[in-house]
């Protein structure tokens, strides 16, 4: 008869978030052993090798942050659904500190051309409901999904917040920052309305 496995794929995740938390891109196979009490053996059982391990934490990071940014979307008001989506970036990087530094290990553009072979996939696909969001939030906001239109509500909601964000990762998010990136986020989408933003 088998032996049970003892750890689990998300208690072996749990523990990669943890040290990520504390160690971010220098966290270590390891490390993560260590923290969970597991021989390395067993979590390379688990997964290939470190990258597929942080990657595999790196999606499941996304699909927990894309839940609440999803749900803001859905507003019956554009301006304020979008306004809404860019403000639950600071609201979880300081809720879930040590997801919102799991967040930031890799980059799409890099994973889709050179990640592990396992997850390219799921890699490929993580973006696609975030990305028929914006598209359906650009429609509503601006009656239009031309590309311009979609670039500016794509600064709006992800690049600027995201931007204001990044220098707190890995300590403290001020509070005042919700109130910055909406008055941003929201003089950005403006734009569409003042001819500074056209059809390409």
């Amino acid at each position: 008869m088998a032996r049970p496995t003892k750890f689990s794929t998300e208690q072996i995740l749990d523990g990669a978030l943890a040290v990520v938390g504390r160690r971010w891109r220098a966290a270590t196979i390891a490390d993560v052993g260590a923290q969970i009490g597991a021989p390395v053996g067993s979590i390379y059982h688990r997964f290939g090798s470190r990258e597929e391990l942080f990657v595999a934490l790196w999606l499941r990071s996304i699909r927990r942050f894309h839940v609440g940014f999803l749900a803001a979307t859905e507003g019956p008001d554009a301006r304020r659904a979008a306004v809404a989506a860019a403000v639950h970036i600071p609201r979880y990087c300081r809720r879930y500190p040590a997801e919102a530094l799991a967040l930031s290990l890799y980059r799409w553009e890099a994973l889709i051309e050179d990640g592990p072979a396992d997850l390219i996939d799921e890699i490929g696909t993580v973006n696609d409901d975030v990305e028929a969001a914006l598209r359906r939030l650009c429609a509503d906001r601006f009656g239009s999904t031309d590309p311009r239109h979609l670039e500016l509500l794509s600064v709006a909601v992800q690049a600027c917040p995201y931007g204001l964000v990044r220098p707190y990762l890995g300590a403290e998010v001020p509070a005042a920052l919700d109130d910055i990136v909406a008055a941003a986020s929201g003089a950005i989408l403006d734009l569409g309305d003042t001819g500074e933003v056209t059809d390409a």
